[in-house]
């Protein structure tokens, strides 16, 4: 129970040190250098959370993985293909136009849009409840447009924004599921999956935007705020990572995946802590509210969910 919270809270504290990475002064010198913020600071936080897990497995002697590859882990390469570039970027442009405490409640129906293209492609059923339960969410997104904190553009690229990382996480955790059936351990999934994710971001900033050299300018400038920023976001994301698979061992899928979305909740929290204080009205809150409840339980099995114990 505690990990899946822990996996929560390390997220949303990770979210936060994002928000402010996008805000830096180099990313708000020209238009070129805003444009490029979000996919830099989640290609850095991908790369850097993959030289965490690296260190991690080296420190276990569990650095195998590569050695005995396997066909399986192709599917890994497509996940991590789908939820970095798309899910992740998506997630931290939603954050940079709608800020981390609504970016991260809008981005929180990742998993009911996991269940629907687990419905499309994999063909599990979904009942008239869960469906019912996915509008819910949805309709918790739309509202949170009329709760007066966003107007104009931010709020239609900030949607247009939740809705391709909940697309890309989504797809991905189908993907990842599918990989799973053939018996490849957690660990080894992560650490597969961010190392690609690094990768295919790296490519696309370099031959699509054309971003080698700003790529190359942030590196070269040595210890910054920025490179403390994404340090340290990168750093909570893994061990968020960790507790949130340490949760799906402990207590199932179903909890462990109730116990994680909180992020939204927690972002939420340590946004008005921060100062955010008009953010706290009914509409935020109910809306937030509907968009966290109607997720968990149109993805969540219910009665592992509200079963009592740990398993």
């Amino acid at each position: 129970m505690l990990a899946g919270i822990m996996a929560g809270i390390t997220w949303a504290a990770a979210t936060l040190l994002l928000s402010r990475a996008v805000t830096v002064p180099l990313f708000n010198r020209d238009l070129e250098a805003a444009f490029l913020a979000p996919f830099v600071c989640a290609f850095f936080h991908d790369s850097l959370s993959c030289f965490w897990l690296w260190g991690q497995r080296l420190v276990a002697g569990q650095a195998s993985t590569w050695k005995k590859w396997r066909k399986d882990y192709w599917w890994i390469v497509l996940a991590a293909a789908v939820g970095g570039p798309v899910g992740m970027s998506g997630y931290v442009l939603a954050v940079k136009f709608m800020g981390p405490a609504l970016g991260a409640v809008a981005c929180a129906i990742f998993p009911a849009v996991g269940a629907v293209l687990a419905y499309l492609i994999l063909g599990e059923k979904l009942s008239l409840f869960r469906w019912l339960c996915l509008l819910a969410s949805l309709a918790g997104v739309y509202g949170l447009s009329y709760s007066g904190q966003l107007t104009g553009d931010k709020l239609i690229l900030g949607l247009a924004c939740a809705i391709m990382c909940a697309g890309g996480w989504g797809l991905e955790a189908v993907i990842l599921a599918k990989s799973f059936k053939g018996g490849i351990k957690t660990g080894q999934a992560l650490q597969i999956r961010q190392t690609a994710a690094a990768a295919v971001s790296g490519m696309l900033l370099v031959t699509a935007l054309q971003a080698g050299g700003f790529l190359g300018e942030i590196v070269t400038k040595g210890p910054s705020k920025l490179g403390l920023l994404l340090v340290g976001a990168s750093g909570l994301a893994t061990a968020s990572y960790f507790c949130y698979y340490k949760a799906i061992e402990q207590v199932g899928p179903s909890k462990a995946m109730a116990l994680n979305v909180t992020y939204a909740a927690w972002a939420f929290l340590f946004t008005v802590l921060a100062g955010s204080w008009d953010l706290v009205n009914w509409q935020t809150i109910f809306f937030a509210s509907l968009v966290f409840a109607g997720s968990i339980l149109t993805a969540a099995d219910w009665r592992a969910l509200f079963k009592r114990g740990d398993n």
